[in-house]
């Protein structure tokens, strides 16, 4: 479970120069292959490089995920459900436009919940500089997901009436550039701050 979570990783990342400039490529030529055929060899291999490329970050995440719960004697089977669950949801083709009520709805909630983590903190290490850089974590993962809520409010998602006008390409550059800045340093603290980084980790619940 381990190599192949590690494997999809890999791929999520190489996919980027294996999948997808085929992909555009494709689409580009209005949905054919190099030989103007919609259906042959060339089509099917680049269908399937594709939907691997786009299911492996969040399969790859969850064999690990499942790997650990299962080393550790947690509930491997129940994450294994709730995972494969959502990304049947995920896999949609397409949604209706759910209007500035859900943003709001959901944006209000989310708020809330990061309030929440940060107010409730309970830190599973005994050592305070850990217990510090956990709580970092959490702040800069809140700080991530205000980002993405900016990338949406770019796209137009409170006005899409909007939508015909351009966008900025250096705002979503900028923008993106930010998020992923601030998601390394999360991940980076909840590394350091869990022992993740340390063999022996001497990490104990509270």
């Amino acid at each position: 479970l381990m190599l192949s979570g590690g494997l999809l990783l890999l791929y999520a990342l190489l996919g980027n120069y294996i999948a997808l400039p085929g992909y555009l490529r494709f689409l580009e030529r209005g949905g054919t292959s190099a030989a103007g055929n919609t259906l042959d060899a060339d089509v099917i291999i680049g269908a399937v490089k594709t939907i691997l490329w786009m299911y492996s970050f969040q399969l790859g995440v969850l064999l690990l995920a499942i790997a650990k719960a299962r080393q550790a004697g947690l509930h491997a089977r129940t994450i294994a459900i709730v995972g494969l669950a959502w990304l049947t949801l995920w896999s949609w083709p397409s949604l209706p436009a759910p209007g500035p009520f859900f943003y709001v709805v959901f944006g209000s909630i989310l708020l809330s919940l990061i309030a929440l983590s940060i107010l409730g903190h309970r830190l599973v290490t005994n050592d305070r500089t850990s217990q510090s850089v956990l709580l970092g974590s959490v702040v800069f993962f809140a700080f991530a997901t205000w980002e993405i809520c900016g990338l949406g409010s770019t796209g137009r998602m409170l006005h899409p009436e909007e939508a015909i006008a351009p966008i900025p390409h250096n705002l979503l550059i900028t923008q993106s550039s930010k998020l992923m800045i601030e998601f390394v340093i999360a991940w980076g603290m909840l590394a350091i701050g869990s022992g993740a980084w340390r063999s022996g980790s001497q990490v104990s619940r509270v």
